[in-house]
């Protein structure tokens, strides 16, 4: 009997830690929950690995992957052709709006990707602007075919060697869809539900979404793994991050990878929160429409990216925690960075350019800025009013626009910013941030904010891609980051050095090269 009590007792306890939700603060919206449609991390943090699951995922630690819903695969000799044997009885989402009659399969792997690269394809319907890194990858000229071999067998033959096409099956943009879901969704003429309304495999099923407010979601019972430890999760948006602070101390959120650097100190040592550090690559940015006067003058580019004051940035917005960006991408990347010596403000240069440019007295401008602030950047109001006192000694009157920020990237996507402040993180692989910043298809349908479209650099870029050698792909972004330096369509401000804060009680928070955690591990002490 004693030992039947202590059986019943131990299952209590895990039913109750199992009910007790997790509550994660987030600082923005998702713009939707298909995450190939985006490049927002906001919108990758709420849907990805959460309702969703890859082909092949990351490892927590380095960067290193293992298979997902791929159980295997195989790429030839020359690089052209990739074989995936997939995960059997892998169960989709149930849903209100959908009720699967198959495991996933072949089908859904087809779906997934020729809705990005064909766009008469029905799931391309579920994207009228694109697909942001199909777009800037130029994928629709990198598949020549994909095929089902079987129901559990997919083969990839490609125009060229891809050297980035791994890391790209282990992001969020190739988050595999429900093919069935998607015919069901174009017979009813409601393709763009397919974002409002997720389907997956993934741990968690999303059941409410409250704009401005929440996401809720409950653990997967069918999922192919094994049902996630936490019943109920929840992502609570949080744009002030003093408030997100606020809420951690007060146990009404339990993680959050979004805290601002001055608040910090009231985390490390604590004995009820641990802080770790992320694996993410990371980096804030300042972006110029060129299509815009005065900003189509590389000369006034050049000359507001050389008096911008990054230490104080460092310093007043990041308390310290980040580094002075001296190029584009980050020196603690993979590779591909020709290490700068950070440059003090030049004042006098700056004043030439501008004369040069036919601007001798300064002129007046606007630059967007989205509320609160994020992982790359903790205090946007704070960054824009430092860099305006930087231009106004140059006679530059910077006009400052708040502007929510789900808006702010769509209009900023269709080159209606003038100037805006910006962010990027994401994995360790170079071509993920110049393909989605840089290139000339990023410019037309992408993330590409300046509007900036150079063919030496998308030359550059397709011959990083087919390089088989890493040192010939670091040669190849090298020269991308100093055509990127003297044209400066965008100049980057600095790398944050980012951290998840969550309850200690929580475990399982294990960051990798592409996420704060992994969700299924998570469980309650």
């Amino acid at each position: 009997m004693h030992t039947i009590r202590l059986a019943l007792l131990a299952l209590a306890t895990v039913s109750a830690l199992a009910a007790k939700p997790l509550v994660i603060c987030a600082d923005a919206d998702p713009d939707g929950f298909d995450p190939a449609q985006s490049a927002n991390t906001a919108t990758h943090a709420a849907s990805a690995a959460k309702l969703y699951n890859n082909l092949i995922e990351y490892l927590p630690g380095p960067f290193k992957f293992t298979p997902s819903l791929a159980a295997q695969w195989d790429i030839s000799a020359d690089g052209l052709v990739y074989t995936f044997k997939l995960r059997r009885g892998v169960k989709w989402h149930s849903t209100d709006s959908f009720k699967p009659s198959r495991d996933f399969n072949a089908d859904d792997v087809l779906w997934t990707l020729q809705r990005q690269i064909d766009p008469s394809h029905p799931g391309a319907k579920a994207a009228p602007a694109g697909f942001p890194y199909a777009n800037s990858g130029d994928w629709k000229n990198l598949f020549k075919s994909v095929e089902k071999i079987d129901d559990h067998t997919v083969k990839l033959t490609l125009t060229k060697p891809y050297a980035p096409l791994l890391e790209r099956f282990a992001h969020p943009a190739l988050a595999i869809v429900s093919a069935e879901y998607g015919k069901q969704l174009d017979k009813a003429a409601t393709p763009l539900q397919i974002s409002s309304h997720p389907v997956g495999t993934g741990p968690y099923q999303l059941k409410k979404f409250d704009k401005g407010a929440q996401a809720r979601y409950d653990a997967n019972p069918r999922y192919w793994r094994q049902k996630p430890a936490i019943d109920k999760l929840i992502i609570a948006t949080v744009s002030d991050p003093a408030v997100r602070a606020q809420k951690l101390l007060a146990g009404e959120c339990h993680l959050a990878d979004t805290i601002k650097p001055q608040d910090r100190p009231r985390f490390d040592g604590h004995a009820q929160f641990a802080v770790t550090p992320l694996r993410i690559q990371s980096s804030s940015q300042l972006f110029f429409n060129v299509g815009r006067k005065p900003f189509d003058d590389k000369r006034v580019r050049q000359a507001l990216a050389s008096v911008i004051d990054r230490a104080a940035i460092v310093k007043s917005v990041y308390d310290g925690r980040a580094e002075i960006a001296t190029t584009p991408y980050s020196p603690r990347s993979l590779w591909g960075v020709e290490a700068v010596r950070p440059a003090a403000p030049d004042f006098n240069r700056a004043r030439k350019l501008l004369a040069e440019a036919g601007y001798p007295q300064g002129f007046e401008a606007e630059m967007w800025v989205r509320p609160g602030g994020s992982g790359t950047n903790p205090n946007f109001k704070l960054t824009a009013e430092l860099i305006q006192a930087d231009w106004a000694k140059l006679g530059v009157r910077l006009n400052l626009v708040n502007v929510e920020w789900t808006e702010l990237v769509k209009k900023a996507r269709a080159g209606e910013a003038p100037s805006l402040l910006s962010g990027w993180s994401g994995a360790l692989d170079p071509d993920g941030f110049y393909s989605n910043l840089a290139s000339c298809d990023a410019a037309g349908n992408g993330y590409n904010f300046a509007q900036w479209c150079n063919p030496q650099v998308d030359t550059a870029l397709d011959a990083a891609r087919v390089a088989t050698k890493q040192a010939d792909r670091a040669k190849r972004y090298v020269e991308v980051q100093k055509i990127l330096s003297d044209e400066a369509p965008f100049t980057t401000l600095t790398y944050p050095l980012q951290v998840v804060i969550h309850d200690r009680k929580l475990l399982g928070v294990e960051p990798t090269a592409g996420e704060s955690f992994k969700v299924e591990q998570l469980r309650w002490k």
